[in-house]
């Protein structure tokens, strides 16, 4: 046996309006489970990343400037330490090209 009710006329019937559509929308996310395991995911990770050492902007910004300056510290006391060693080689190298001296005579 076939039903034999023909199908209702849609196209005397508006379609929905897009607004209208995501309220019905919104409001079954509302009150589906997705939102539950959203909340349960949410509290979750903020409970796993209260739990790693982590730091603020700040603090991260402020370590940043201090291992910058002593980058900068550091360039400026190798070039100090390589003048040094370039001036000692220089007076060794110019003492090992002198004459020896004679000792003083004391009398």
């Amino acid at each position: 046996m076939m039903d034999t009710t023909p199908p209702p006329d849609r196209s005397s019937a508006t379609p929905p309006s897009p607004r209208a559509f995501l309220r019905r929308a919104a409001e079954a996310l509302e009150n589906s489970p997705l939102k539950d395991v959203q909340r349960n995911v949410r509290a979750l990770a903020h409970s796993a990343a209260g739990r790693l050492d982590l730091v603020t902007r700040e603090e991260f910004d402020a370590l940043q400037a201090m291992l910058n300056a002593s980058a900068q510290r550091v360039a400026q006391l190798e070039a100090q330490v390589a003048a040094l060693e370039s001036h000692l080689a220089a007076s060794a190298q110019r003492a090992a090209e002198q004459p020896p001296q004679a000792p003083p005579v004391r009398g």
